[in-house]
């Protein structure tokens, strides 16, 4: 009984340890949401004429949308551990296919991929910022293609993801 008892101590010692280290690795971020559907075909379509308009880049990141699973990568993805998964959108910036530096972007994002959002919709994004001022600057700048758009706080692990 006592070995049971020892063994019950250093399991919750060590998955107290775990979560602590993982929080270490949570932050507030700001999101800047220009639009949010149920739909996917409508997210993208407006994530595509925001793109058009304001010249900046749409990209889906390599995900494909499942008409069973929703927003995800391929299951023949080239990250193993992710194909078949999403994972939401946790920076600013990305490289996009035939570049070499990074560049803001729109993307299509599921809501449930961050906390506190509202589940069940698909939300176009124009970035995540460290400040809510950061984020409601860069929101201005959409205002006349997204006059509905808003930024909302989340926090998002920042941390190795392997």
């Amino acid at each position: 009984m006592r070995s049971g008892f020892l063994f019950a101590l250093l399991a919750a010692t060590l998955l107290t340890n775990l979560s602590a280290k993982e929080n270490d690795y949570m932050e507030n971020r700001f999101v800047v949401i220009l639009s949010a559907y149920k739909s996917f075909a409508a997210a993208k379509a407006d994530a595509t004429r925001i793109a058009k308009a304001s010249h900046i880049p749409f990209s889906m990141e390599g995900r494909v949308y499942d008409s069973r699973r929703g927003l995800i990568y391929p299951l023949d993805f080239d990250d193993e551990v992710w194909a078949g998964e999403y994972v939401a959108r946790r920076y600013d910036t990305t490289v996009l296919p035939g570049q070499e530096t990074e560049t803001q972007y729109l993307s299509v994002e599921r809501s449930d991929g961050y906390t506190g959002f509202e589940p069940g919709y698909y939300i176009v994004i124009a970035g995540i910022q460290p400040s809510r001022w950061a984020a409601q600057r860069q929101l201005t700048r959409f205002k006349s293609w997204a006059p509905t758009g808003y930024v909302k706080q989340t926090r998002i692990y920042l941390g190795c993801m392997h």
